[in-house]
């Protein structure tokens, strides 16, 4: 196994046996180049976990009947190719052994690990990503494997039609052209708020009834910085929390089997972000575990 154990998200004192959930810190911060230090955000979740609340008016969430084992922090290295390798050897162990998984990062490149496990272990997903940015080019700085290029990749990987990006707000040209002539759904900020959940999830029927599992990719940048500024590219005009959380819960009830929570740089504000990441991964949780 190639993680070591780095504290325990919702204090959770379950073995890997008796849990639904794997909770997973991959601290990969290598391609940042406007503000780093996602390296930092699993513990920052971990440690903003502790002081959530047990119940939630608003979603009905239980914190304490979740079944989560914190199995700690993929080993990184410098090598991101080999990182991402052993990211999808932990996932493919994990969902084949029937377990739900929750990935913190970490930057956004973590999902291009993700993924493949999933491929492996189960059969081609189907990816949902919340992001302010498309992350689109094929390359960036002459790397082609990074967080301005995650988008790019995961559509070689899983093929335009299983895949959809929600909230996006700022990109590319050229990631813009792509998109547009791969017909990768695009639904942005504004359209998510003039649609509502419902409508939106109505429009990502074609892909959420395809077989296959359900994958969810949470860029903290979807969020608007007002509510989310501790984010390594910020990006104004974005989602409320409510928002986000009523499209969330709803995804989360069509099967979901994995997701990953990215892009968080703790030191650029008091806390206010890592509480806000922590709740919402909390109640993905208890929305994906079936919950109404």
């Amino acid at each position: 196994m190639f993680t070591s154990p780095a504290g325990r998200f919702l204090s959770s004192e379950r073995t890997l046996d008796e849990a639904e959930w794997a909770f997973l810190g991959v601290p990969l911060d290598v391609s940042s180049t406007f503000r780093p230090g996602s390296r930092s955000a699993p513990l920052a979740v971990r440690k903003a976990s502790l002081g959530l609340e047990i119940r939630s008016l608003i979603t009905g969430s239980r914190l304490n009947a979740l079944r989560i084992c914190d199995i700690g922090d993929l080993h990184i290295t410098l090598d991101v190719e080999e990182t991402l390798r052993k990211l999808e050897a932990v996932v493919e162990e994990l969902v084949r052994a029937s377990k739900k998984v929750a990935v913190v990062g970490g930057e956004h490149t973590i999902t291009l690990g993700i993924v493949p496990g999933l491929k492996k272990a189960l059969r081609m997903p189907k990816v949902i990503i919340f992001d302010a940015h498309l992350d689109m080019r094929d390359e960036f700085q002459g790397v082609r494997i990074c967080h301005a290029t995650v988008g790019r990749r995961l559509t070689e990987l899983v093929g335009p039609d299983r895949m959809a990006f929600l909230g996006v707000r700022a990109c590319s040209d050229e990631g813009l052209d792509f998109a547009r002539e791969n017909g990768i759904m695009v639904i942005t900020s504004r359209e998510l708020r003039a649609k509502g959940a419902r409508e939106v999830i109505r429009s990502l029927e074609p892909i959420l009834d395809l077989e296959g599992p359900l994958h969810i990719s949470l860029d903290m940048d979807v969020l608007d910085p007002s509510f989310a500024p501790a984010v390594q590219t910020p990006e104004p005009f974005g989602l409320e929390p409510g928002e986000l959380l009523e499209l969330l819960t709803a995804l989360c009830r069509r099967g979901l089997t994995s997701f990953d929570l990215v892009e968080m740089a703790p030191d650029y504000d008091n806390g206010q972000t890592a509480i806000l990441a922590a709740r919402l991964l909390a109640e993905v949780m208890w929305a994906g575990s079936g919950h109404a």
